[in-house]
């Protein structure tokens, strides 16, 4: 499975227009979906939460986990792109109805572009965690007003964010409204509780590396990286 996911994955990245393909299915999107953009390495019970969250707000028909080919702040370190892809559909048994799909965007605002032009019949809100909501904010990701790109993505587009770490919902809610104002119609909070906020890929891949069983991986993710022997001896 992995040199076919590895192909599509190349053919990807190597287009010039931005563009996105579903790797669970050949069927195309339809209706609403939230999408979950990350570098699920690994993809971890937190993730599998949040979709859950975001698909209990309002419209939102189904979830979906965005995998990029290329990424603002993090290289490819860990397991491949293709290993990645792989672990998302050992996560499905877990995740019923859980789309698997691929951009060659870094920025959200261009991942949204890709999908839009991939599935013209759908729409798609973005489930973020509360740091990748800041990096949505972050002048240094754009060229020229900041608000000239983001006005149109907001039109088109919601955003469903998840309190992280150390952050609460208010926390969150807070942030919005000193920083995000301008959007805040059209951004939604949803709480993760405790376990789930604090669960990290980083801290499992460091349990896996310290030949630690973890309990923040899905059983058919964990049952992929033993079998791939993936982040030992990292």
């Amino acid at each position: 499975m992995a040199g076919p996911i590895r192909e599509r994955l190349a053919a990807l990245a190597g287009l010039e227009t931005p563009e996105a393909a579903r790797f669970d299915s050949d069927a195309a999107l339809r209706g609403r979906w939230a999408v979950l953009p990350s570098a699920f390495n690994p993809p971890t019970r937190a993730h599998l939460r949040l979709l859950d969250l975001a698909e209990g707000v309002d419209g939102v028909a189904g979830g979906a986990a965005l995998l990029t080919t290329r990424n603002v702040a993090k290289g490819v370190e860990g397991a491949s792109l293709a290993d990645r892809i792989g672990m998302l559909l050992a996560a499905t048994p877990s995740r019923p109805g859980l789309a698997v799909l691929a951009a060659n965007q870094a920025r959200i605002v261009d991942q949204a572009a890709a999908l839009r032009s991939a599935w013209p019949e759908a729409s798609f809100d973005f489930v973020l965690g509360y740091d990748t909501l800041i990096r949505l904010f972050d002048p240094e990701y754009y060229e020229g007003a900041m608000e000239a790109v983001l006005d149109p993505f907001f039109e088109r587009h919601r955003v469903i964010v998840a309190n992280r770490g150390r952050v609460t919902a208010p926390g969150v809610d807070a942030y919005v409204a000193e920083q995000a104002s301008r959007y805040a119609e059209r951004i939604v909070t949803v709480a993760l509780d405790t376990a789930h906020r604090l669960m990290s890929s980083s801290g499992v891949r460091a349990q896996i590396e310290a030949g630690e069983a973890s309990d923040g991986l899905p059983e058919g993710v964990a049952e992929y990286i033993r079998e791939h022997g993936l982040y030992e001896g990292a």
